[in-house]
């Protein structure tokens, strides 16, 4: 297994970590979870090292975005509650 493939499954794996615990994983859901693994799964044989790292880099971006939202919105509950209680 290459570094590629080897960095590919980090990424795949963090990627669904980060739907699963911010999406959801109830079956109304589950499409987003079916759409990335398609994706993965669809450029497994890309040969071009550069094309392959932009899309690991659009994945990883992705998953950033959204464990950040998800940090944002608790901050912003604490910030909510925070003023209800003054």
């Amino acid at each position: 297994m290459g570094s590629e493939a080897l960095q590919a499954t980090k990424v795949y794996r963090q990627l669904l970590k980060a739907v699963k615990n911010h999406i959801g994983k109830e079956d109304h859901k589950r499409h987003f979870r079916d759409h990335i693994t398609q994706e993965f799964q669809k450029n497994r044989g890309l040969l071009d090292l550069s094309s392959i790292q932009q899309k690991l880099k659009v994945a990883h971006d992705y998953t950033y975005l959204l464990n950040s939202v998800h940090h944002h919105k608790i901050l912003l509950d604490g910030l909510v509650d925070l003023i209800s209680d003054c």
